[in-house]
């Protein structure tokens, strides 16, 4: 998982239960300290809860799956020009998010990339070849997919309807479901929960939601949360920088270290950009966003923003998270490919050898924080970066 609760970070783990059934894909957890007016749930309660929120999930989960004919997205992939499908409320109320996302990041976030997905290899039937090597499709093939990846040749219709003007159109959700999955969890406990002060945590995947902070006895404080190291495989260290004292936030983190090959010594991402069909390469190797809860759908927000920043350049990405900041209250980590790290935001960010120092340790920092207004968007790959495509080269 790419982010998650790390007020303790050798006990971590514990505070979360949760499981997928054997043919889904989707990994979730659900905190065991959940709190109600500042008591602890009881076992009684959370197991019920916890059972209403694992059918929840492999509910949507089913909505959306691109893979299965019988799917809400299935059958719009297979629909034809004109033919309307009337899908779930859930899948209807994410599609208008992802009409109003689409627009807000000017085209950036897309899940109309289904074909180019298919195309390098990265949708779920690869599962298990992700990080095979091999030959980039032809440019001939690239554009002929990307034909067929432009939304806007989606239309909502009334009755939950949803038309295709390209019957080759071709949807994937992967870029906002999982943010989506925790802000319907949200849903659930406000509504058992309703009118009370209820305090949890929730994940999906590489997406978590924090309510309220995290309480230490009679004292609620906020939570330390650990970005995953995007260079584990050569550097040792789980988590790279550290978010501290969040409360009331939801999270994603992008990465290319999830999904993704090396070829011919660079590195192909599951990350498609659609301004050229290709995976994303402007020098960024994991965007983490924190979106206040204040903003609607912050959980698919936060899924949509750190996919977003994956297909601009850097400049643009960061100006894109400043403005972001403005309207809503978002924060972001970006690092790049030469092994500095940029933040936008209010958020509190720490690099690894002052939060060990905080907690009477040592550790050695992997990334340099790097001053904004210096970016530029040609990224130069360190010594660093190369020694690490090497060692994945080496995989092979």
């Amino acid at each position: 998982m790419a982010v998650f609760a790390a007020a303790a970070l050798a006990i971590a783990g514990a505070l979360f239960t949760g499981c997928a059934k054997e043919d889904a894909f989707i990994e979730y957890s659900l905190s065991r300290e959940l709190y109600v007016d500042g008591q602890l749930l009881s076992s009684y309660e959370y197991a019920e809860l916890s059972a209403e929120v694992g059918n929840l999930l492999a509910e949507t989960e089913s909505l959306f799956d691109a893979e299965r004919a019988e799917s809400d997205v299935g059958r719009i992939n297979a629909a034809g020009a004109g033919e309307p499908v009337q899908v779930d409320a859930r899948t209807y109320t994410l599609l208008e998010l992802c009409k109003k996302l689409y627009g807000e990041t000017g085209g950036a976030f897309t899940p109309a990339l289904y074909s180019l997905s298919e195309l390098w290899g990265f949708t779920p039937s690869f599962r298990g070849k992700y990080s095979d090597p091999r030959v980039s499709p032809s440019q001939e093939r690239i554009s002929a997919a990307l034909r067929h990846c432009d939304f806007s040749a989606i239309t909502l219709a009334e009755d939950r309807c949803v038309i295709k003007a390209d019957a080759e159109a071709k949807l994937d959700l992967g870029g906002v479901a999982k943010g989506f999955m925790t802000d319907l969890v949200r849903q659930v406990v406000e509504a058992r929960y309703a009118g009370r002060d209820a305090a949890y945590s929730v994940e999906v995947m590489s997406d978590l939601l924090l309510v309220g902070g995290k309480r230490d006895g009679e004292l609620v404080r906020g939570y330390n949360v650990g970005i995953s190291n995007p260079r584990l495989a050569t550097t040792g260290a789980v988590d790279c920088l550290y978010m501290t004292g969040l409360q009331d936030v939801a999270l994603s983190t992008s990465s290319d270290a999830y999904r993704s090959y090396v070829y011919e010594g660079e590195i192909f991402c599951h990350i498609i950009d659609p301004a050229d069909g290709a995976p994303s390469r402007n020098g960024v190797i994991s965007i983490t966003v924190m979106v206040p809860l204040s903003a609607p759908f912050a959980g698919a927000r936060a899924d949509a923003y750190s996919t977003a920043g994956f297909c601009m350049p850097l400049t643009e990405a960061l100006a894109f998270y400043e403005s972001l900041y403005a309207e809503y209250g978002v924060s972001c980590v970006v690092i790049t490919q030469d092994w500095r790290y940029y933040t936008v935001g209010d958020a509190q960010v720490v690099n690894r050898s002052e939060y060990a120092a905080q907690n009477g340790l040592a550790a050695e920092d992997i990334f340099a924080q790097a001053d904004r207004t210096t970016a530029t968007d040609t990224v130069v790959r360190c010594e660093q970066e190369g020694s690490y495509i090497a060692y994945l080269t080496g995989l092979n």
